[in-house]
């Protein structure tokens, strides 16, 4: 007996259907952010509400803006390669780095603010995943029934 199955859509697409497609996307990226605020530092909340969500390629992506968010998530010091210097400051609270000069990573940990944000880290994400990955995996399964 010889038996045939055709597929009536290509694989992935019928996969991208089963997992919520762009909006499911959408979906986990933004429960990702919800989950991993408390593992941003927050000395005045900054870093963690300036962020975008959005979808690139086959993947959503939540995407830090402020200038320095890649040296807080790296917690390391990056410094002037010349002068050694981390930031210049006019002592009235304005910090600034030399034009054109890229930072070099200093070896020396960042001390993370958790003034607001108790569980504040670098790498948040990884701490958020280690932390509250089944939270998310379940909030996903939930919005995935809910879709119908």
């Amino acid at each position: 007996m010889k038996s045939e199955f055709k597929w009536n859509q290509p694989i992935d697409k019928m996969a991208q259907d089963l997992t919520g497609g762009p909006q499911g996307l959408l979906f986990l990226a933004s429960t990702a952010a919800r989950l991993m605020d408390p593992y941003v530092p927050a000395d005045n909340l900054m870093l963690a509400q300036n962020m975008d969500i959005y979808l690139e390629g086959d993947h959503g992506v939540v995407h830090y803006l402020s200038p320095y968010a890649h040296y807080q998530w790296e917690g390391e010091l990056y410094v002037d390669p010349d002068t050694g210097k981390g930031a210049y400051t006019d002592g009235e609270g304005n910090f600034w780095s030399r034009p054109g000069v890229a930072k070099v990573p200093s070896g020396k940990p960042l001390q993370q603010s958790t003034f607001k944000h108790p569980l504040a880290t670098s790498h948040w994400d990884k701490a958020m995943m280690t932390a509250r990955k089944d939270d998310l995996l379940k909030s996903f399964e939930d919005y995935l029934k809910g879709r119908g």
